[in-house]
């Protein structure tokens, strides 16, 4: 189904933009007032990082995962968001939180400790999942943060394309129209990084300068004068295995059949690091990806599901209910990582993803998607940056214009729908990002360096400076505590305990039981 703005709002659909779900999921760094990463465990006072459902860890004990419900309201959402930030703060002590996506100073691998979630079967596949990327891809890889951005439109929006498509079920038509949105993420998903990229410099500690071609800060780290988000390049998320992986987001069946794939194929470097080490399971195999959350991309057609059950058979037995972004840069210059400009404008990007047609993807595609990612994530504010793009070439600069205007034109329309107040968010968010490209130095990665270089900082005094300012934010209110996060902190210390008291299969049994699952 191709759509239009007229079509949708010709059928009422357009009004249900102002219904669009979204959810946050934030990472951060637990850190010492020196700047250096936390030893300390997971703090009881936010509760279980298995069972808490708005506050857990990721790959390391240090890496706080901050977790919203959906919310219909953008505003809500982040009000949300920074209430959960004014509960952590007022709850970690003397610690603060690091305001970048890339780390702290790390002196050795060996100091950053992986998340442990306890004694159950289900505590214990994720911690042997996180020591198998520690194996994998190396401990520091694991403590870059970011933000996912889920985003679903409402089940009345699609009630409404059903009965416009009457030959395609809502089942059928989500699919559909979520890998729509998708494809063309991926086409356009630079423009993101161009704009609102934040992760330009590094840590010395980080990486080897030599490695990667990185020049030195004035005031110590290393940075590409032009980069926009290392951490979405070779820097950051980067496998050598799935590099040859092209996991096909032309329809749902070929999407499963390759991720299903990836993680039923053995790797050679995987199968040479073996299962165990020392009678202890330190990967839950050799496959090229471990479990579906391995696989990086940056956006990925999701579907909430039950705790024990594999993603990718929901996913194949009930379909698509949302997409997650993975590639949101956390904004060190905001308290909470994410500004509401940011939402409106992936918010319109997403809209005009949907309005766009959205062929299949094939291999040459690939390729140049790929190239172009690379190009704006390591080059994308050098305003003679070529890309191709829809089969021409031309620089980002142009191309960034004309894809900026169109969106101006379509949050005209779509935002005298969405928004009854008078404000068009959408309208502002796109007016904001036209005026970076007559200075591209205005962008969130410019921003960045420009603090960096012309103040002569050092990567480390600019995140803990920040740290500090954020930290002082939230702890003003001295003493803060939210009822639901209060309790919620206490039921999942209570729901942990009787997981792991319940009796159940040893943990070999049930890992087998678990990759054996079919629809």
């Amino acid at each position: 189904m191709q759509l239009t703005l007229e079509k949708l709002k010709q059928s009422g659909a357009l009004d249900e933009l102002r219904f669009i779900n979204r959810g946050i999921e934030k990472e951060s760094l637990r850190i010492e007032s020196s700047g250096k990463l936390s030893n300390r465990p997971h703090p009881a006072s936010l509760g279980s990082a298995l069972t808490n459902p708005y506050i857990t860890t990721d790959f390391s004990e240090a890496l706080l995962e901050l977790i919203t419900p959906t919310f219909n309201d953008a505003q809500s959402c982040l009000d949300f968001l920074s209430d959960l930030h004014t509960f952590v703060y007022n709850n970690i002590e003397d610690e603060i939180l690091w305001p970048c996506s890339m780390p702290c100073p790390i002196d050795n691998q060996e100091d950053i400790p992986i998340g442990n979630y306890g004694t159950s079967n289900s505590g214990m596949i994720k911690t042997i999942y996180r020591r198998g990327l520690s194996k994998r891809y190396g401990s520091m890889m694991q403590t870059i943060a970011g933000i996912h951005y889920n985003f679903s439109f409402s089940d009345k929006f699609f009630n409404i394309l059903v009965s416009l498509e009457k030959e395609k079920n809502e089942k059928e038509l989500k699919n559909e129209v979520y890998l729509h949105v998708a494809r063309n993420f991926k086409r356009y998903g630079w423009l993101y990084f161009f704009l609102y990229g934040a992760s330009p410099a590094v840590c010395d500690s980080f990486v080897e300068k030599t490695e990667y071609g990185l020049d030195n800060l004035p005031g110590g780290g290393l940075y590409k004068p032009n980069a926009t988000s290392l951490r979405m390049g070779d820097l950051g998320y980067i496998s050598k295995a799935q590099d040859e992986l092209n996991i096909s987001y032309n329809n749902l069946d070929e999407y499963c059949l390759d991720l299903g794939n990836a993680l039923t194929t053995p790797y050679k470097k995987y199968q040479e690091i073996g299962e165990f080490e020392d009678n202890e399971r330190v990967q839950l195999n050799s496959s090229i990806i471990q479990i579906e959350n391995e696989y990086y991309s940056t956006i990925r057609p999701k579907r909430v599901c039950p705790s024990g059950k594999k993603p990718i058979e929901v996913l194949r037995a009930e379909g698509i209910n949302y997409l997650e972004l993975r590639c949101v840069d956390l904004d060190p210059f905001c308290p909470i990582g994410i500004r509401r400009e940011q939402i409106d404008f992936m918010d319109t990007l997403l809209i005009y993803c949907l309005l766009k047609e959205s062929p299949p993807i094939e291999d040459d595609e690939a390729e140049i998607i790929k190239i172009n990612h690379e190009n704006i994530i390591n080059n994308g504010r050098d305003i003679d940056q070529n890309i191709i793009l829809n089969g021409k070439k031309g620089t980002a600069v142009n191309f960034a214009e004309e894809i900026l205007l169109d969106l101006k034109k379509l949050s005209l329309v779509a935002g005298e729908a969405v928004f009854e107040n008078g404000k068009n968010n959408w309208l502002e968010a796109i007016n904001l990002q036209i005026k970076k490209l007559e200075n591209v130095e205005e962008s969130l990665s410019g921003k960045v360096l420009n603090d960096l270089i012309h103040n002569n900082k050092s990567f480390k005094e600019f995140g803990l400076e920040l740290a500090n300012l954020h930290s002082q934010n939230f702890k003003r209110e001295n003493g803060y505590g939210n009822v639901l996060f209060e309790n919620a902190t206490k039921e999942s210390l209570v729901k942990q305990e009787i997981i792991e008291s319940e009796e159940s299969p040893d943990f070999e049994t049930f890992l087998k039981e678990y990759f054996n699952q079919t629809t």
